[in-house]
């Protein structure tokens, strides 16, 4: 295999699997190798795996066929060793003097109880006054849901509007719950975990989303975004990031900025490979402009280098998505 220069306008005119490989033969990073493969359908992909492919290319394979898996996986609870009957902890629980010794013990147990002790010891927790038991509660059911319990938790937001409460009526909740509860949700959660609930026909409210967060919207919905759109996001997140963090310093990067490898994921997800390898370039190119000393001067370098490049060529392009969004 021929290794190209990372600035050799020719890996843009390469077919996907030449891209990938002399991308991974020139040291690129995990993430940029799994984004590009993410491009392709999986069908694809065994067009890399090769004993001969640089190392970094199995790896990215290997996780994201593990990312895919991930969800299906259960994990075996062994059952460990009860010390007091539950009956006789929720009754300390509930007196005076023992109630912080039954918490404990109560919480560590948790995951190990019978189905009939685990809803004896969620609905106690949901029912208190104190916030910090219905807050273990709702984060043990955000990772371990039971729908019997969602009315519970249903009536716990109601009345007290926790943050985590919100979090697991986003997660687990109806459809019909989401959208009859929207403004109410999203006033104590987050808009874009809610809108991600809501069908991909519903309008979406850019105003309400960061940047980054509408990228990653449209590509786990799947909805439009243009390249000149989608490459627009991602020069100037750049551009804003490079004026808000610091940049003076050995081993930084464009990857290295804020919100770059979440975009880096979408840009996989919605198939566009040549942004992609064009930000790889631009990565390495301007590299060795990061590092120590005055943080304007490392600053202005990358970026006149970005300009110079036509980095920033779609920047007017986001003005006018701004202006659209109502």
């Amino acid at each position: 295999m021929t290794n190209y220069l990372w600035n050799d306008d020719r890996l843009l005119e390469m077919s996907w699997k030449e891209q990938v490989l002399n991308i991974a033969a020139n040291g690129a990073e995990e993430k940029i190798i799994r984004a590009l493969i993410r491009t392709q359908p999986e069908l694809e992909w065994s067009q890399l795996e090769d004993n001969n492919c640089p190392q970094v290319i199995n790896r990215a394979i290997d996780t994201l066929y593990w990312e895919k898996e991930a969800f299906a996986r259960r994990h075996v609870i062994k059952e460990q060793p009860k010390y007091r009957p539950v009956d006789e902890l929720l009754t300390d629980f509930h007196g005076v003097g023992k109630k912080q010794v039954a918490r404990k013990e109560l919480q560590v147990r948790l995951p190990y109880l019978t189905a009939y002790e685990q809803k004896q010891v969620i609905y106690t927790f949901l029912d208190e006054d104190a916030k910090t038991d219905r807050v273990f509660v709702l984060k043990y059911l955000d990772t371990h849901f039971d729908p019997m319990y969602m009315k519970a938790v249903e009536v716990v937001w109601d009345l007290h509007h926790d943050f985590e409460a919100a979090k697991v009526l986003t997660h687990y909740a109806s459809d019909e719950f989401i959208a009859e509860n929207f403004e109410r949700l999203a006033t104590d959660y987050r808009y874009l975990p809610i809108r991600l609930r809501m069908p991909a026909d519903y309008p979406v409210d850019r105003s309400r989303l960061e940047w980054h967060e509408l990228i990653h919207l449209c590509a786990r919905q799947h909805l439009p975004l243009s390249e000149q759109e989608a490459f627009a996001i991602l020069s100037n997140t750049i551009n804003l990031q490079l004026i808000r963090e610091n940049v003076a310093f050995e081993g930084g990067s464009l990857l290295r900025l804020s919100y770059i490898t979440a975009i880096i994921w979408a840009l996989g997800e919605l198939g566009y490979k040549d942004i992609l390898v064009r930000f790889w370039m631009e990565n390495e190119r301007t590299k060795p402009f990061f590092r120590p000393g005055d943080n304007d001067e490392v600053r202005h370098s990358v970026r006149d280098q970005l300009y110079a490049d036509g980095f920033y060529y779609f920047c007017d392009l986001l003005h006018t998505m701004e202006d659209n969004k109502e």
